[in-house]
């Protein structure tokens, strides 16, 4: 039936408008962890309701869950990132940000890219993972030992830190272990791996320490807590620095038998468990396999990447470089597929040649390789949309490094080292870098307190990094 008014007009029915603000934050946050990280940080602008859902550690979680189970079951399509790293042991601090490739010659920092400068008390923090958008740093103490980096005296003991470069987030991981170290078996070497335990929704950092020698150790850190814990067993052999997280689980390429024989040694962070993953058949026995074999996150799934020169005889055409990627299809079943082979005509190796290369990543149309020669550094780009390769020079001791994004927040996990001020700087306080005087002035300061100090700085800028 038909209600007409006064004005002969058809009476329009009341509405009761919901938005989606009305929900509720479970429902919210199950919405929101479906959609790409770039979306749902644009939604922080929205209104703050929304940065407030948006900024729910829950989301974070559930994000990371849903991520879990996709690229568990599926090749995820998320395009990696590049960050830019100066780590070089010459320099007393470490500079990381973000940065974009453009397919061509050229590596640039976008307009609102974060750079994070940081340095600690004559400590030399280096890279030892990364996981997803956060990187994972380590030091020794200094007292006892000495360092081949600085020429200054290590105590035996570790400090680790976390830095998200595109929040400028520092957060020191605790110090605390229950692992006790025979006094005539002091570790000399640390390897670490983080991950995101699924059942308990935690995020867990491993390490394994060694001497190489008598001794090893494996501890685990579930993010957000005091103290690592000991593991009840170790790994079957010795992690390496070629290592990627995929699949759930922290992967370390391992070699024997001189280098001609490969394996994978994976780290369950479920389960807590290591166990062994076999390459494909057809690396498993090549003179010195080790010195060209890369492992990476490759569209989702773990990848060995074999770098060589193809050979004509017994001579190395260095102007021909083969590049296979090899995919682990069924992670369950240890299935290996070869996804690509590339034969690559270029001049790129003449000087350096395929065992130069280190820290391999992927970009958003292919892989790349950083060169860490004595006297220059170069990152090498394979393009597989169009079969082909780009040199890209930098400037002094650097390095590329991929990651992926997330909704993880350090400041969830802990207190964060704070960034000093811009207000400070124009009192001649803190400039950077320092001057010697005020670097001895907060040195003093942390041994009177007797806590550990690292110097945080954070800006936005954009430049040019690449010749």
């Amino acid at each position: 039936m038909r209600h007409i008014n006064c004005n002969n007009e058809m009476e329009k029915p009341e509405l009761n408008l919901t938005t989606i603000g009305d929900l509720p934050l479970e429902i919210l946050i199950d919405i929101l962890s479906r959609l790409p990280v770039n979306s749902i940080c644009c939604m922080r602008c929205v209104s703050k309701a929304f940065l407030k859902t948006v900024d729910d550690p829950s989301l974070a979680t559930t994000h990371m869950r849903r991520r879990f189970l996709t690229t568990c079951s599926i090749t995820t399509t998320e395009v990696p990132r590049l960050v830019f790293l100066d780590e070089s042991p010459f320099v007393k601090y470490d500079v990381l940000y973000p940065l974009k490739y453009d397919g061509h010659n050229l590596l640039t920092k976008s307009k609102q890219a974060i750079v994070s400068y940081f340095r600690s008390r004559r400590r030399f923090y280096w890279a030892t993972f990364v996981f997803c958008n956060l990187f994972g740093f380590t030091a020794l103490n200094p007292e006892h030992e000495r360092s081949r980096f600085t020429g200054l005296n290590l105590e035996h003991g570790r400090s680790c830190l976390l830095v998200n470069p595109f929040k400028g987030e520092v957060l020191m991981l605790p110090s605390a272990s229950d692992v006790q170290v025979p006094s005539n078996s002091l570790c000399d070497v640390d390897w670490y791996g983080m991950g995101f335990d699924n059942i308990t929704n935690s995020f867990k950092i491993v390490r394994v320490s060694t001497n190489r020698k008598d001794y090893m150790a494996a501890e685990v850190l579930v993010l957000g807590t005091s103290s690592w814990r000991e593991l009840p067993t170790v790994p079957p052999c010795f992690p390496t620095c070629k290592s990627a997280y995929a699949h759930g689980d922290m992967h370390w390429l391992v070699h024997g038998d001189g280098g001609s024989s490969v394996c994978i040694l994976s780290f369950d962070f479920q389960k807590e468990e290591f166990y062994l993953t076999p390459p494909p058949a057809s690396l498993v026995k090549k003179p010195d396999l080790w010195k060209f074999l890369h492992l990476l996150n490759f569209r989702g799934s773990l990848a060995l990447v074999n770098v060589y020169s193809p050979e004509d005889g017994d001579i190395n055409i260095w102007g021909r470089i083969s590049v296979e990627i090899w995919g682990l299809k069924n992670h369950d079943n240890k299935e290996w597929v070869l996804n690509y082979k590339l034969d690559l005509k270029q001049d790129l190796f003449n000087s350096l040649g395929p065992t130069r290369l280190s820290k391999c990543g992927e970009w958003e149309d292919g892989i790349f390789f950083n060169d860490e020669s004595d006297c220059s550094t170069y990152t090498i780009f394979v393009d597989l949309r169009h079969i082909s390769m780009n040199c890209v020079p930098l400037e002094g001791k650097m390095a590329i490094h991929s990651c992926t994004n997330s909704m993880i927040s350090l400041k969830n996990f802990g207190d964060l080292v704070e960034a000093e001020e811009s207000k400070r700087e124009k009192k001649g306080i803190t400039e950077f870098p320092m001057s010697p005087r005020t670097w001895r002035n907060l040195i003093n300061a942390a041994k009177v307190s007797k806590k550990d100090f690292l110097y945080l700085k954070t800006y936005t800028k954009s430049a040019r990094i690449s010749r």
